[in-house]
C-alpha cells in the first residue's frame, strides 16, 4: 500500500513557490499533506523537519515509510530521500526537475529496492517526456526531438527555480535558435537553445537521438533582450537576477511547451502542451501522477513513460487544465 492510495503526502520543499503549490492541489483533491521544511525553529501545524543534508532528518521525517506518498519538490543532488524510499519502502515523486544524471544514478543502485521512485514528473519535465515518448511510438524513424519550453519573468522563483533557469541560460556564450510556431499568446517566435549538453530529462527516452531544448521568454520585450544578448556571445553574462522573483504569487499566466519529432530537418510530427499556471499546472500533474502509481505494483526507480503512456492519462490531465493539442487518439 502506499499513499496514493491512503491519500497522505508528504511534500518536501512545502514552503517555496512549487511546494506550496503542491500542497494546496493536494489538500483540495482531499489529501492529508504535511510539509517538508528546513528549519525546524519555525514549523507550524501539519509541518515537519526535512533537511536533505541531513539523513537522520529524512529517516524520521519519512518513518511512516509506505503508508504516505512523498513528493519532493526541491532539486537536491544528494537525493537522500529517494535512496531512502528506495531501500526501506514507500512511493516518492520527484517534481524538481533534476538533470537525467539523477536518474541514471538512481537506477544504478535500485536493483532489489523495495520502494519506489517517480522520476521527473511534473508539467516540464513530466507531461512533456509523456508527449515525446508518443511521438516516437509514432515516428520511430526520428533522428531528432525539439522542446520549446515558454517562461515567464512576472512570476515569484524561489533560488533553486532561478538557478536552473540561469544555469541553462548561460551554458554557453551564443545558443542556436530556432522559430516556432507556436500557439497564442505566443505566436511565432525565434526560441533561444537552453542548457545545452544535458539531454534534459529525457534520459533513455531519447535512445541515441539528439534532443534540443529550447526556451521561449512571453515578454516579447524581454525575450528580445535576451536574443540581442545571443547575437552578441553575451549569454554567460545573464544576470542570476533576471529569473528571480520573490514578491507575487505563482498565477495564472498563458504556459505552451512545443515537442516535436524531426528527420533530416524536417518535423515529422508535433504536439503542444497549453496551460495556465506553470507552478499550478505542475502540482495538478502530480496529482495525474500519483494516480497512475497507484496502478502500479514494481519497485525501483522509474521515469513517467515507463508507468503509463500519453493515452491513458490525457483525459485527467485535460480535467486538471492541461491540454494536448492534437489529443492522442489510441494506436
Amino acid at each position: 500500500m502506499d499513499g496514493s492510495a491512503t491519500h497522505r503526502a508528504l511534500v518536501i520543499g512545502g514552503r517555496g513557490v512549487l511546494g506550496t503549490r503542491t500542497r494546496e492541489a493536494l489538500a483540495a483533491a482531499g489529501w492529508t499533506v504535511r510539509s517538508g521544511i528546513r528549519r525546524p525553529g519555525r514549523s507550524g501545524p501539519g509541518e515537519v523537519e526535512v533537511d536533505l543534508d541531513r539523513g537522520e532528518s529524512v529517516a524520521a521525517a519519512l518513518q511512516t515509510g509506505e503508508f504516505e506518498l512523498v513528493v519532493n519538490a526541491v532539486p537536491h543532488l544528494g537525493l537522500l530521500a529517494e535512496h531512502h524510499v528506495l531501500e526501506h519502502g514507500g512511493t516518492l515523486i520527484n517534481i524538481s526537475g533534476l538533470p537525467a544524471a539523477a536518474g541514471r544514478s538512481l537506477r544504478a543502485v535500485a536493483a532489489g529496492a523495495r520502494g519506489t521512485v517517480l522520476m521527473d514528473a511534473g508539467l516540464a519535465p513530466g507531461v512533456t517526456s509523456l508527449v515525446a515518448a508518443d511521438l516516437l511510438c509514432r515516428h520511430p524513424d526520428a533522428q531528432e526531438l525539439e522542446i520549446v519550453l515558454t517562461l515567464s519573468t512576472d512570476i515569484p522563483r524561489g533560488p533553486a527555480g532561478a538557478e536552473f533557469v540561469h544555469r541553462g541560460l548561460t551554458a554557453v556564450a551564443r545558443h542556436r535558435t530556432v522559430r516556432v510556431p507556436l500557439p497564442e499568446p505566443f505566436g511565432e517566435r525565434v526560441c533561444l537553445g537552453f542548457g545545452e549538453g544535458d539531454a534534459g530529462w529525457l534520459g533513455g527516452l531519447a535512445e541515441g537521438r539528439l534532443v534540443r531544448l529550447y526556451v521561449c521568454v512571453a515578454d516579447p520585450a524581454a525575450h528580445e533582450r535576451l536574443l540581442a544578448r545571443n547575437t552578441a556571445g553575451l549569454m554567460r553574462a545573464v544576470p542570476r537576477s533576471t529569473f528571480r522573483r520573490r514578491d507575487g504569487r505563482a498565477g495564472q499566466e498563458p504556459v505552451a511547451h512545443w515537442i516535436a519529432a524531426l528527420r533530416g530537418g524536417r518535423r515529422l510530427g508535433t504536439r503542444t502542451v497549453q496551460c495556465h499556471g506553470d507552478f499550478l499546472s505542475a502540482a495538478r500533474s502530480t496529482l495525474v501522477f500519483a494516480g497512475a502509481l497507484a496502478r502500479w505494483d514494481r519497485a525501483g526507480c522509474f521515469s513517467p513513460e515507463e508507468i503509463c503512456r500519453l493515452v491513458d492519462v490525457e483525459p485527467a490531465l485535460r480535467g486538471a487544465g492541461i491540454a494536448i493539442s492534437p489529443p492522442p487518439s489510441p494506436r
